[in-house]
């Protein structure tokens, strides 16, 4: 397990994002909960969370990359918390200063750095961290990259015209790579499909191992034609704009696709702010609520990102089809 990977994975989200994942994991397992860092932030006295089950008392606080400056509210922490068990949880690696005060100081907190916070969160089935695990996969970086460029240039006017043999095989290119993204990503759906949903018993120790074996699936992906993809994308929205500005305008007047250009037209000020909703609400619905209903734990979550991942690049080969098909018409 990359360790870089698990710290980089965090990289869109704040503190905030990371005690509400916490405080829904703690809550499924029966623990009753007080977000100080949401709703009582003048009585937290350096704790961020409080977890109360039975006789057991936790509290926790949250630092995404503890600096020197920390230093101070740690101690608060470590002060005012009445509890048994105090856990630490940060996810980049201290500045040296904090790392050199926990070294001298600190014996009785439990200290938790990517990697356990990853155990911790995929033992518990945290369905959006299982979504947030797989969004820096190459692969899904890929098909954002082509979401990138598409929105980029989606702005570009066509105007009617002969198609050129340059403008047909760049497009050929982009559907070809299509293709062999999302071939493969259907039969690796296909081949964990029955393994995932005949899973009835959840099995914590197995959570890594599966991770791990339909992580290599897709690296085999993404070594197919992962780059080939991003280059042929990139290739046509630089020699022919005009192109994507026409595979804009088609993919908005269909299902599969009104939803996600609705929203990037009406409720996105930037291209970043697009390019996370793509990610985060589209591709690995970390943030999307209504996606999420499909997922009750770590095997469901992982099925219907496996199909989600097939769909999300074979709507793009669907996109091109629409384009040769308007082509066709016009020439």
């Amino acid at each position: 397990m990359d360790t870089d990977y698990l710290m980089k994975i965090w990289d869109e989200f704040d503190e905030s994002f990371l005690i509400f994942l916490l405080e829904k994991t703690y809550r499924r397992l029966d623990y009753s909960v007080t977000n100080f860092h949401k709703n009582e932030r003048i009585h937290e006295k350096g704790t961020d969370l409080l977890c109360e089950k039975d006789r057991e008392r936790v509290a926790i606080q949250v630092k995404m990359r503890p600096r020197k400056g920390d230093i101070k509210q740690f101690k608060r922490f470590v002060k005012n918390a009445r509890c048994k068990k105090l856990v630490y949880i940060y996810v980049k690696n201290p500045t040296k200063p904090f790392k050199d005060f926990l070294e001298n100081h600190v014996d009785h907190v439990e200290l938790w750095n990517s990697s356990r916070l990853h155990s911790f969160l995929l033992e518990n089935e945290c369905v959006e961290y299982v979504c947030l695990y797989f969004s820096m996969h190459p692969v899904i970086r890929s098909i954002l990259n082509v979401h990138q460029f598409i929105l980029q240039k989606r702005g570009a006017i066509y105007s009617k015209h002969a198609y050129t043999m340059d403008e047909i095989s760049r497009l050929w290119a982009a559907k070809d790579n299509s293709v062999k993204v999302w071939v493969p990503l259907y039969f690796t759906y296909l081949r964990w499909n029955p393994v995932l949903m005949s899973k009835l018993e959840k099995e914590k120790q197995e959570f890594q191992s599966i991770l791990d074996a339909v992580f290599r699936d897709l690296d085999l992906t993404y070594n197919l034609c992962g780059e080939k993809l991003v280059a042929s994308f990139y290739d046509l929205s630089e020699k022919h704009p005009d192109i994507i500005g026409l595979f804009w305008k088609l993919i908005s007047q269909r299902t599969n696709w009104e939803q996600y250009t609705a929203h990037v037209e009406g409720k996105t000020s930037s291209l970043a702010e697009a390019l996370f909703f793509s990610l985060y609400y589209w591709i690995c619905p970390v943030c999307n609520e209504s996606k999420k209903t499909n997922m009750s734990g770590f095997y469901s979550a992982m099925n219907y990102l496996l199909e989600n991942f097939h769909r999300v690049a074979k709507d793009v080969e669907y996109g091109i089809d629409w384009v040769f098909e308007t082509l066709i018409k016009e020439e």
